[in-house]
């Protein structure tokens, strides 16, 4: 499969070569879905089956252990960061004690350090901790995600969305406003029902089977 991505991202490839590449993906995704997902709590049918598939196949999410995904687990900041980082290729940082909860023997020193060097994560502003054991709330997703898009990879993100339709759209945070616009605007979060009630929870807490969710929209928008 990276043989084949390489030779697609070729320019100069003639094209015998890039259709003998999409045919080898093309033939490995194939092979990769007919054996089906390693995870015993993750079964067909699931609502979130698909995008658990979807990201296990791209090598952006993988399970908590090798046959266990964790779907109702709540993820943390550094898990979150380990996404973004896994869909750069996992680059290696050199460490440096920019968080001092961010140790160079913790493995989320990379994540954590290359996210904040491309200026798409920060620390908590009253501590400077960056709070890698933390639950991710909503709003710290779509902030991550719209630098990640804007400011590091330099996609044309749109501008101008709106939330206000929501019933707690007032409790967003200032920094997570425009952010939160362009995800609800995008359909990269599309609101979360709580007591029947469709609302932001931009507080609140995401489980993996949720951000795997989120990632493939995110990834079908914009890393085609």
């Amino acid at each position: 499969m990276k043989d084949a991505e390489e030779v697609l991202a070729d320019k100069d490839a003639d094209q015998a070569a890039v259709d003998a590449a999409v045919k080898a993906l093309a033939d490995a995704q194939a092979a990769l879905k007919q054996a089906g997902l390693p995870y015993d709590d993750v079964t067909e049918g699931a609502w979130y089956y698909d995008a658990v598939a979807y990201n296990y196949y791209a090598g952006t999410m993988t399970g908590l252990k090798p046959d266990h995904f964790g779907p109702a687990d709540t993820l943390v900041r550094a898990q979150f960061a380990a996404v973004l980082h896994k869909m750069n290729g996992e680059e290696k940082v050199e460490y440096t004690d920019k968080f001092p909860d961010v140790r160079e023997s913790d493995w989320y020193k990379d994540p954590v350090l290359w996210a904040e060097a491309n200026e798409i994560v920060t620390g908590y502003t009253d501590t400077k901790l960056f709070g890698p054991n933390d639950d991710v709330t909503r709003e710290q997703m779509a902030t991550m995600m719209y630098r990640y898009a804007k400011d590091y990879k330099k996609y044309e993100v749109s501008e101008g969305g709106d939330y206000s339709s929501f019933p707690d759209a007032d409790s967003v945070q200032t920094f997570a406003q425009d952010a939160m616009k362009w995800a609800v605007k995008e359909g990269i979060i599309q609101g979360k029902t709580i007591d029947g009630v469709l609302c932001l929870d931009p507080q609140g807490s995401a489980n993996r089977a949720e951000c795997a969710t989120i990632i493939q929209r995110f990834m079908e928008k914009y890393e085609k």
